[in-house]
Formats: structure tokens, C-alpha cells, sequence
């Protein structure tokens, strides 16, 4: 079988910013009410500030990635549930122009939601690509546990998990949950790419 190739050359489709902003202040809204929680419970859950989480529901702020992990885990969802829209029903198949492509506007991290959305196996396959000094913090998720493992493609990075730190190379592949806090972070000069691969499932203890 024939190796398969991810070319760091690709040109990735994007939505304009402020149509991005409003699609997943929109997100966030539906989710906060589906979960039941006012701007003050959702507030006090992630410790973001009521009038910072109004701000980014009415898309007159952009969200930075550590931000939506905040929020994602006091509602119990993944980021993806909210970057790649999945109100869009179920497919098989979604070609590289129709993948959602989102941009920290904080450290300049993109995050491209390569699996189709809503997929039945319950998997899901971000490509990341992390800027050269770039450090993405991620708070601990809630009741909602899951597990990732990554896969190094191009360059180095630090994975930060409490207070144990692995460095990951090209082709290094980690496994890990997401019931503490995680810290990615490049420390070298070049930009890094990797592959996170979501499963919902329970958490499984201590690495």
C-alpha cells in the first residue's frame, strides 16, 4: 500500500474571520442554552468572564484557542464541536477545500477538522500546524472525558501534562486524556505539524 503524503504546501481553504467569529459565537450560544446555563453559570464554571464569553457569543471579539478550552470543557464538549460547526448533518466523505481551517489569533496555531463531521465512529482527526514558539494551554475537560493520541508529522514539540513534560519528534505518536490540564508548546525555531486523534470514551488513569 502506498504511503500517504500531507504536503505542508497545501493551500487550505478559510472562512473570512468575522463570518468564522459569528459562526462560532452562534456555536457557543446554542450549546451554552442546550446545557441549560446562563452567561453567569457558564462564567462561573470556566472562569472566563461573563462579559468576555457576551463578547464572543455577539462575534465582536475573536476567541483564542486556550479561551474556547475553557468554555468547551465547563459545557463538556470538544473544541471541534464548536471550530468545525458540526450542525451540518452526518458524512462519509469531506474533501480538503471543505474542511473547517480555524487560526488562533492569539499564538497563531491552526487547527484544520480533517475527519467529516458528525462521523458515527465517534472519531475525529485535527491536523494542527503550531507556529515556532508558540505555546497553546488547554484547562483539564469535564464530566465529558475523552482521549487523544498525537502524531508527530514535521518538526518537535513539548507536551506539557501537570507537571510532566514529553517531547515528541517526527513520527513519535502519544497517548493521553484530557482530565488534567495540557499544554502544547513548540520551543524550537521551526514550525511543527502534527495529528490529534480523537476518541470519546472514559478516562484511564495517569500516564
Amino acid at each position: 500500500m502506498g504511503a500517504v503524503l500531507v504536503s505542508g504546501n497545501v493551500r487550505m481553504k478559510t472562512m473570512d474571520q468575522q463570518k468564522l467569529d459569528r459562526a462560532i459565537g452562534r456555536r457557543l450560544k446554542t450549546l451554552r442554552t442546550q446545557a441549560g446555563m446562563t452567561l453567569n453559570e457558564l462564567a462561573a464554571r470556566s472562569g472566563v468572564s461573563r462579559a468576555m464569553i457576551g463578547r464572543v457569543e455577539r462575534a465582536q471579539s475573536s476567541a483564542t484557542a486556550s479561551l474556547l478550552g475553557k468554555l468547551c470543557a465547563a459545557l463538556d464538549v470538544s473544541l471541534s464541536d464548536v471550530v468545525a460547526l458540526a450542525e451540518k448533518p452526518p458524512e462519509r466523505l469531506v474533501r480538503l477545500a471543505d474542511q473547517p481551517h480555524w487560526r488562533d489569533p492569539e499564538s497563531g496555531y491552526r487547527r484544520r477538522h480533517a475527519s467529516p463531521t458528525d462521523a458515527a465512529s465517534g472519531i475525529e482527526i485535527i491536523v494542527v500546524d503550531l507556529p515556532a514558539g508558540a505555546r497553546v494551554p488547554y484547562s483539564p475537560w469535564g464530566r465529558n472525558a475523552f482521549t487523544q493520541q498525537l502524531l508527530m508529522l514535521e518538526g518537535t514539540i513539548a507536551v506539557h501534562i501537570d507537571a510532566k513534560t514529553v517531547r515528541l519528534r517526527e513520527g513519535d505518536c502519544l497517548d493521553f486524556d484530557v482530565m488534567r490540564a495540557v499544554t502544547f508548546e513548540n520551543e524550537a525555531r521551526q514550525d511543527a505539524r502534527y495529528v490529534i486523534i480523537t476518541r470519546r470514551g472514559t478516562s484511564y488513569g495517569k500516564m
